[in-house]
């Protein structure tokens, strides 16, 4: 072999290695501003960010996303090897940014929510759940639309005219090269889409069917990419979502328990009686499962809070159910979860163990004499109840997919007669008391915030109860 030709092979080699680099390194996305003008899902007239010191705006994320697969056997234990089969699917989709305007107010993190794309549009549940504590404590927040479905949605709303025209996600199998081209672009383009704020640590969440391919990003992607420091994941299924449409996924999936980064895991007493292989999640010193009892998959709080945007952005509006929605506080467990995983990506503080539900010998969750769940994490209203909370709902109505979604996924409140009242609290003063000692109990274990114990503490005082 003539030298010049060895010089061309070395060549040869070395760039095929540059190239497979490049490919498995996440990619930049290319970040721009949209018009100044709010897009969908603006959250302006709703929270009145202003009042907080706040700024919306947003952005549109484009770029060449890569493709994974599974390698080898994806197991139950989630210990999942992924490969980068591809690496230039073009994309182009929307970004929406909370923050504060003032540097000095900017607590350092940024919180990413995987969007929900469940109804047919991108919803923020999970600012949704947590918005009280973000506004409040300074996170900064950005919401981005990674799947298909989301992008066909925002496209349908003739009020945004051509705004969303150029917006394309060819298939799902991007989405999670999306997530962390983002999770990058908060990093390397942070004087663009934070005003100049200075990102400290990097934070994904996402609820429902976010959580679920959350449960494969956690698994095999972020060993790969290393691009968040903690990960939220909030009211997952069983298992989680394909990398390719080849892939074989085990019924049920643990959370893997070399994880890189803090993983909290919080669920509502629907998701685990609905899905109760997630209880099988252990608990390690990066991994915590909470398990809040009496608690539904999107409850009174959350419908309520995404109602108001989805009302003015699709025209709809709140379904009659045949009991009304679950209204156990499950928004402080989650508003006490993500300052505990703060703390633990900030100074390594481990959030507190919580007990797991208690079930029968058939698995399923025992009941008090009241009806409500025995074990998992206590709110005061679940060991103080002036109701039965449960999972059971429908519309009375409208099948419509809007209004069917949200009254199942919203679980019920069955409310105490007055006579049952009167037998438990005799006076006011009983229940108040009886109410502080049980929020006494969970501020001290760490199940809410200070904030949010004042105010139960506030609306138990102002409560008719007895009747």
């Amino acid at each position: 072999m003539s030298k010049h030709v060895f010089h061309r092979l070395a060549l040869a080699a070395a760039l095929a290695c540059v190239a497979f680099s490049s490919s498995a390194a996440v990619p930049q996305a290319v970040i721009q501003a949209s018009s100044s003008t709010p897009g969908y899902g603006h959250r302006f007239d709703v929270d009145h960010l202003g009042d907080y010191g706040f700024v919306e705006q947003e952005f549109n994320i484009s770029g060449l996303a890569r493709k994974f697969k599974g390698t080898g056997t994806l197991g139950s234990d989630g210990k999942w090897a992924a490969a980068v089969v591809s690496s230039n699917t073009a994309y182009n989709t929307m970004m929406i940014v909370r923050r504060p305007a003032d540097p000095a107010k900017f607590n350092g993190i940024v919180i990413v929510e995987w969007l929900n794309v469940s109804t047919g549009y991108p919803l923020d549940v999970d600012w949704g759940m947590a918005h009280e504590a973000i506004l409040r404590e300074g996170y900064a927040y950005v919401g981005v639309n990674v799947q298909k479905v989301g992008i066909q949605g925002v496209q349908k709303l003739t009020q945004y005219g051509s705004r969303y025209a150029q917006t394309s996600i060819p298939d799902d199998d991007i989405s999670y090269d999306i997530l962390s081209q983002t999770a990058l672009a908060i990093r390397s383009q942070s004087a663009l889409l934070l005003g100049g704020l200075v990102p400290n640590k990097v934070i994904a969440t996402g609820h429902s069917q976010s959580a679920m391919r959350l449960i494969t990003y956690t698994n095999a992607i972020q060993p790969i990419d290393k691009v968040f420091d903690g990960i939220f994941i909030h009211g997952r299924s069983n298992s989680g979502a394909k990398m390719a449409s080849s892939d074989s996924l085990p019924s049920t999936t643990a959370i893997r328990s070399d994880t890189n980064v803090p993983v909290f895991l919080l669920q509502s007493e629907m998701d685990v009686a609905l899905q109760p292989g997630t209880s099988r999640q252990i608990d390690t010193e990066r991994i915590r499962h909470w398990e809040v009892a009496g608690s539904a998959h999107a409850d009174q709080y959350l419908l309520t809070n995404i109602g108001e945007v989805s009302s003015r952005e699709v025209g709809w509006s709140p379904p009659v159910c045949s009991a009304p929605y679950n209204a156990m506080p499950f928004y402080e467990a989650e508003i006490a979860g993500f300052n505990h995983l703060k703390n633990w990506i900030v100074d390594g503080t481990p959030p507190p163990v919580a007990p797991r539900m208690q079930r029968d010998w058939l698995g399923n969750i025992k009941k008090d004499a009241n009806g409500n769940a025995i074990g998992g994490l206590r709110l005061p209203e679940i060991d103080v109840p002036i109701a039965r909370y449960g999972h059971a709902n429908i519309t009375t109505g409208s099948l419509a997919f809007l209004d069917l979604f949200a009254c199942v996924a919203g679980g019920n409140t069955n409310y105490f007669t007055a006579s049952k009242l009167q037998s438990l609290y005799p006076t006011h003063a009983d229940y108040v008391n009886k109410y502080k000692a049980a929020a006494d109990t969970a501020q001290a274990k760490g199940y809410i915030r200070p904030v949010d114990y004042a105010n139960a503490l506030a609306r138990a005082q102002a409560a008719a109860i007895p009747q």
